[in-house]
């Protein structure tokens, strides 16, 4: 019982911190940088958030699967409910949509910012925007149906 606790917890941290960094970045932070700053400056601060938040994700995607299969196989015994195999395919689209994002626009982003390519650096950080606002739409759904299990 006390390793479920553990996998549980784990796995919550991670959701949220995915989740809630979403949430940050899409609703609060993006807006007020661009109310705020012109694209010099705008640009390379959103990359230097991205630079650091994409590493907590990316030890977030780790811990949550490692913590969900770890539920899955060991407590559940691999006979879960609907809502979990419904979970886990929102979740493994999730990783395959940061994964695009990190390989393509976000090092696009990055090649563009050290060019001093404000332009190419700009369109790149409207489709990370695009891919985040997915996420977070598919994370929400993530914590509802964790949240309401069998409903």
């Amino acid at each position: 019982m006390m390793s479920y606790k553990i996998a549980v917890t784990l796995h919550l941290l991670a959701s949220v911190i995915w989740v809630g960094g979403m949430f940050f970045a899409h609703m609060a932070l993006r807006p007020a940088a661009q109310t705020l700053l012109e694209p010099p400056q705008r640009l390379p601060l959103l990359k230097g958030v991205l630079d650091r938040f994409f590493l907590w994700v990316w030890a977030a995607i780790i811990t949550i699967l490692v913590s969900g299969y770890w539920i899955f196989f060991d407590v559940m015994s691999a006979k879960a409910a609907i809502y979990v195999h419904v979970m886990q395919l929102i979740g493994l689209v999730m990783i395959a949509l940061f994964s695009y994002l990190w390989f393509v626009p976000y090092r696009n982003m990055g090649r563009a910012l050290a060019s001093n390519d404000l332009p190419a650096a700009g369109a790149a950080m409207a489709v990370i925007r695009r891919v985040i606002g997915i996420n977070l739409v598919l994370g929400v759904i993530e914590l509802v149906l964790g949240a309401a299990r069998p409903f």
